[in-house]
């Protein structure tokens, strides 16, 4: 089923510059001002952490492959070139398999066992493929198998010993606030109550859920939405967001409610943040392509903003 409705939310919001004044001297509510004067710390990017661990797994396969070919005396026999190319080919596909099963979200780095368990598998699949490969291609001398089992144990020993030193690096980096997604969600009701739960449950989680905005002020608003404040109302947002940092904004709310949405969205569109709308507790379901995962959590993006953080 194609997001019809999804999409038509986002093509409803202008796309041009924008020309809104933001008042700046709107009253946030007190608890939004105590949030809003925390330190905040400056945040690394996932994204370019993500590329930075790419290129040495990248590089760290290659160079290990490479390395036992003089280390094993290999070189004697000539065909360097066979051995370099084979390292770099392993290296690539290894690196588009683990982007492909999003070995590099930081979530995933961070995880102790799992992260082993799926790079063994995957480094097998690799290298069953590249073997394979070669003996279609009558690469079949003894030297090269001997190179073969070799590179795939140093190879996974380099790989594990790598993601050792990055979980350490990343869980320091986790506790200083480096990692933290600055996150608010819309909606004080039981689906934002589901929602922060949902979120809170998951392990190496990195969002930090500041608290919750609603525009209703009957019963089905809570002042406490799991144990997070709300902070005031939606149009509170613009003024909250230029007192602070805030990476991610977070809909509570089914994908029924587009036209309350959308009006919520041609204020908040101008703010560098992503907008999601959370698709945990929605019944419609659109195919897998559209969604992007918070965890194991299902949202639809709505705008993602440009790439920030010291680096």
């Amino acid at each position: 089923m194609e997001p019809i409705r999804a999409r038509s939310i986002v093509d409803a919001v202008p796309k041009g510059g924008s020309n809104r004044k933001v008042d700046r001297h709107q009253r946030l509510t007190p608890a939004a001002l105590a949030v809003a004067a925390q330190k905040v710390r400056s945040a690394y990017s996932p994204l370019i952490i993500a590329g930075v661990v790419r290129l040495i797994d990248l590089a760290l396969i290659s160079l290990s492959g490479i390395a036992l070919y003089f280390g094993y005396g290999l070189s004697v026999l000539g065909g360097w070139w066979r051995y370099a190319v084979l390292a770099s080919g392993i290296a690539a596909a290894a690196v588009v398999a683990f982007q492909v099963l999003d070995f590099y979200q930081v979530p995933q780095l961070q995880a102790r066992f799992l992260q082993v368990t799926r790079l063994l598998l995957c480094w097998c699949v690799v290298f069953i493929s590249v073997i394979g490969a070669s003996y279609v291609a009558r690469l079949d001398d003894a030297s090269l198998w001997i190179w073969f089992a070799a590179f795939f144990l140093v190879g996974f020993v380099a790989l594990i010993s790598e993601r050792i030193v990055l979980r350490v690096v990343l869980r320091k980096w986790a506790k200083e606030g480096r990692l933290d997604r600055r996150t608010i969600v819309v909606g004080a009701d039981q689906n934002g109550e589901r929602l922060i739960t949902a979120l809170r449950a998951q392990e190496g989680s990195n969002l930090n859920i500041l608290g919750v905005f609603d525009d209703r002020s009957d019963r089905r608003a809570l002042e406490v939405c799991a144990g997070v404040p709300k902070l005031g109302k939606v149009d509170d947002i613009l003024e909250f967001a230029q007192r602070t940092r805030v990476d991610l904004i977070l809909f509570a709310l089914p994908i029924s409610a587009e036209k309350r949405i959308l009006q919520m969205l041609k204020k908040l569109w101008v703010l560098p943040v992503d907008i999601h709308l959370s698709a945990h507790t929605n019944e419609l379901r659109f195919r897998p392509r559209y969604y992007s995962n918070l965890g194991q959590l299902p949202t639809l993006p709505m705008f993602e903003k440009p790439i920030t953080g010291t680096w």
